[in-house]
């Protein structure tokens, strides 16, 4: 009698839904599957839709976000049979983009936990407000004072969708504080010394977008920074040269927490998956498909000024000063039931060089609990310890965290663009957001990135 095939358990099984297994909330994998099953959100919108790229951008965040949770529908309502503003419109609908990523067009259901996008007519009556204003963004208590909601800076209305989704998520399993606070923070200034809320956080105008970037991973963090890319203004998308490097594939795990994996990607290589997605809507893109480590060298000639990483092995994390970018924006991401709400940004060069933050070899601490009911479980059915510990070993994850730090690194490059020092270091955890921290970066020197004009 064979045990269960643990690897490809590993390569199917939800993020999200590892989540409880690893908590010890789901006795089994079933269980925990079936409990996002029966997740339901939903999103009810405002007329401001019609007019309004930032509130399409919110909207489409927050729907994009939660179909990877909410299996049980994510139900839109209000009227969006109005172009799409966003993503090169090219003359598609609004609703019809809400239905390619996963939404669901329906009535209103005040029975459901909501989420309120614009001044619609009707309330959920548990839920929040997406709000946003400048570099500012978050969610509110329903009622509650909002921002002005307009913005040059759609990554504000992003990032207030990504939190949104995370609130709604919170709220849909039965957190006591969910939905009864605010939460939010400036791309501007995210440090906790300044009020999200209030204008002194704020930043000027944005009058330019990166037009050409290296962005090495492209999983659960390099898809939601080239998320927030998406949907910004750029006068001449095909302008936009991207490189993508990456060597994975997509797995049936990859569309719980990578937001621009879709159906028909199971089997392709990430890098191809992802290039296509970006044509789609108008990019340029190169591919690099091998390793990423200390024999590359960036070109002055022809290479990108900026090296986005969202890679979480530690060999390369430790390299990427190694090839000479002017700038390299860096994030991570909690991967276990305990902190997988958690992220952290940096740039290089700063104070303390890569390699001293992640020394090749350095020890990791051991996440695997194999004693987990779950896990208890695949054993008795015949899994053997190896790739029971594979298993427990591999990172959970939510779709949200990974995009608000995508925001947050986009915004580092964006700030360089308005004449403004990145931050060195961004620590923030999405369970205690106004604890967050942001470190200025002292080192890094004025370059030119690389840039559009904004578009009008």
């Amino acid at each position: 009698m064979y045990g269960p095939d643990l690897d490809t358990i590993r390569d199917s099984l939800s993020r999200i839904a590892k989540i409880d297994i690893d908590s010890g909330a789901a006795p089994d994998i079933e269980t925990a599957v079936g409990r996002l099953l029966l997740h339901r959100l939903a999103v009810v919108v405002g007329p401001e839709v019609a007019a309004s790229a930032p509130h399409q951008a919110a909207l489409l965040t927050v729907v994009n976000i939660a179909r990877r949770y909410a299996l049980g529908g994510v139900f839109v309502s209000g009227n969006v049979d109005v172009p799409l503003l966003v993503l090169g419109g090219d003359g598609n609908s609004l609703a019809g983009e809400i239905e390619a990523q996963g939404g669901r067009l329906s009535g209103h259901d005040a029975s459901l936990p909501g989420v309120v996008i614009g001044t619609p007519d009707v309330l959920p009556a548990k839920g929040v407000a997406v709000t946003f204003e400048g570099w500012r963004g978050g969610v509110v208590r329903l009622g509650a004072t909002r921002l002005s909601e307009r913005t040059t800076v759609v990554p504000a209305a992003v990032l207030a969708g990504a939190l949104a989704a995370g609130e709604a998520f919170a709220m849909i399993r039965g957190e006591a504080e969910a939905g009864h606070r605010s939460v939010g923070l400036s791309l501007w200034r995210p440090d906790r010394a300044y009020d999200w809320l209030r204008s002194g956080s704020d930043g000027p105008p944005l009058e330019a977008l990166p037009d050409h970037l290296w962005i090495l991973g492209l999983g659960h963090l390099g898809q939601a920074f080239l998320w927030a890319l998406m949907l910004c203004p750029h006068r001449d998308r095909s302008g936009v040269r991207l490189v993508l490097q990456d060597i994975d594939v997509v797995t049936g795990s990859t569309d719980s927490t990578s937001i621009l994996t879709q159906k028909g990607m199971l089997g392709m290589k990430k890098s191809r998956a992802v290039a296509g997605v970006l044509e789609r809507h108008g990019f340029s893109t190169t591919l690099i498909e091998r390793p990423f480590d200390g024999a590359f060298r960036r070109r002055e000639a022809d290479d990108p000024a900026v090296l986005v990483c969202g890679v979480d092995n530690v060999l390369a994390r430790s390299q990427i000063e190694d090839p000479g970018f002017p700038m390299v924006v860096e994030a991570g991401i909690g991967d276990n039931a305990q902190d997988f709400r958690s992220l952290r940004v940096h740039t290089f060069p700063a104070s303390k060089a890569a390699a001293k933050l992640w020394l090749p070899g350095s020890p990791r601490e051991d996440k695997a609990n194999i004693g987990r009911p779950g896990y208890r479980r695949l054993s008795e059915a015949g899994g053997d310890v190896c790739g029971l510990t594979r298993l427990a070993e591999t990172a959970v994850g939510a779709p949200f965290v990974g995009t608000v730090a995508g925001c947050l690194m986009l915004a580092q490059v964006l700030r360089l663009l308005s004449g403004d020092e990145a931050d060195a270091l961004v620590d923030l955890d999405l369970r205690a957001v106004r604890s967050r921290r942001a470190v200025r970066n002292e080192v890094m020197r004025t370059f030119n990135p690389g840039f559009q004009a904004l578009s009008g």
